[in-house]
């Protein structure tokens, strides 16, 4: 794994360490109401090339929620010579560097901008990847 930033840290570590109430409570700060609408979140460690084309609509932040049913807090993308990137937080740190050079793929339903901003998780279309998700029970 690469290096976090502290955002990033307390993002990963606040989505993947569940939290449970006790009715055996010793202290006042133990949570005492029911948590079990929270979402549930988890890391995703390996995933293939999507080669789905939504992946490319710009600047949207609900594509997750559309492809995975959930909402994506970070992720990492597997570059061609086979390291990964930094954790990206979709909205905070994710802008590509690339911009999406035509309105659409081939073969793809989905309308772009052309050369419309995009954000970093357009690799999951023909790269590997991981993601930490979070749904609703």
């Amino acid at each position: 794994m690469g290096t976090y930033s502290t955002l990033t840290a307390f993002i990963i570590m606040m989505c993947t360490t569940p939290i449970e109430a006790t009715g055996s409570c010793p202290t006042p700060e133990c949570v005492t109401y029911d948590i079990s609408t929270e979402a549930n979140c988890t890391e995703v460690s390996f995933e293939i090339p999507t080669y789905d084309c939504r992946w490319n609509a710009g600047l949207d932040l609900n594509v997750d929620q559309v492809i995975l049913g959930g909402r994506i807090v970070a992720y990492r993308i597997e570059w061609g010579g086979g390291g990964w990137s930094d954790w990206y937080v979709p909205g905070i740190n994710d802008l590509d560097g690339k911009y999406n050079p035509y309105d659409q793929f081939p073969s793809c339903h989905v309308q772009f901008k052309k050369m419309g901003m995009r954000r970093t998780w357009t690799y999951f279309y023909d790269h590997n990847h991981m993601y930490i998700i979070c749904k609703n029970p």
